[in-house]
């Protein structure tokens, strides 16, 4: 089966090198690499388009547009029957499509397929990700950008939603993926590699970004959040308990802060007025609560 990867590109031309090098040394035996310049202000160097010239590299640019409609163009593009996402200063072990592609032809419900991974550049540790667990998706996202899956679930869920304006555009992806019953299989093996650099976006997300995306999710799986009401209430209520325990000064002084941004997060959100509606509804109703955390 063959496997398109795709690598939007902005301004990052100086880590390109690497990512490509891992696009091209995968054992699979059937990959392609499209690659899209997402409106560069800073043009590649001379070696590095010579390398486009690759009878297995597509390269074109396009106006700025941002992360999600750059991979879509990319997409589009693709002749494979296999997307992998691959973000330009990041790179891939060279067995990880094809250890994947025995997953989904072992497993036809298998919609995503991701694996363990590393910390490289600026730290160089395991990424410590938890297991893949729903409906815990729902409130943080524990698949990364680099996971496998089929053109044809993309087409159906219309792409990667370009109203995430500020990022998590592959947390909503994947939830869509979900809300079409497909499964999830992590590989138990490092075959990721996520670089750590001081101009991560994901680190220049601030508070209010964070806020505006939990309630665009929410807007986007409006019946996933429903559905599930009850487990988000009572996640709240599990996270409140955490932050009034004394934790390590040090160790636990990172998850405390993000434990301090979701809740803000929800509680700010449009949603938490729904939440806010559904418990007086429910007291109305004498409805048993038997998740949801009591009332302020």
């Amino acid at each position: 089966m063959k496997v398109s990867i795709i690598i939007p590109c902005f301004n990052h031309w100086q880590y390109l090198p690497e990512a490509l090098d891992s696009a091209l040394n995968q054992t699979h035996p059937d990959c392609e690499i499209v690659i899209v310049d997402d409106g560069s202000t800073l043009k590649p160097p001379d070696d590095l388009l010579k390398r486009f010239q690759h009878e297995r590299i597509t390269f074109f640019r396009i106006e700025n547009s941002g992360p999600s409609e750059a991979r879509n163009k990319a997409i589009e593009k693709a002749s494979g029957e296999y997307i992998l996402p691959l973000d330009a200063d990041d790179k891939i072990a060279p067995t990880y499509i094809e250890k994947a592609q025995k997953i989904f032809q072992a497993q036809p419900q298998v919609g995503i397929v991701y694996c363990d991974a590393e910390y490289f550049g600026n730290r160089n540790q395991e990424w410590e990700l938890p297991p893949y667990n729903f409906p815990d998706i729902l409130l943080d996202n524990f698949i990364f950008t680099t996971a496998l899956f089929k053109k044809a679930d993309w087409k159906r869920v219309g792409g990667y939603n370009v109203n995430m304006k500020h990022g998590w555009e592959d947390h909503d992806f994947w939830l869509s993926l979900i809300e079409l019953k497909k499964t999830v299989v992590r590989i138990p093996e490092t075959l990721f590699y996520y670089r750590q650099s001081g101009d991560s976006r994901t680190n220049r997300f601030n508070a209010e970004q964070k806020r505006e995306m939990f309630e665009q999710l929410a807007k986007n799986h409006r019946n996933l959040y429903i559905e599930n009401l009850d487990f988000i209430m009572h996640r709240f209520a599990e996270f409140r308990q955490l932050l009034e325990e004394d934790t390590p000064e040090m160790e636990m002084k990172r998850e405390v802060q993000n434990l301090r941004d979701r809740i803000r997060q929800m509680e700010s959100s449009g949603f938490w007025k729904l939440r806010n509606r559904w418990q007086k509804v429910k007291r109305a109703l004498k409805v048993s609560a038997k998740h949801a955390p009591p009332d302020p």
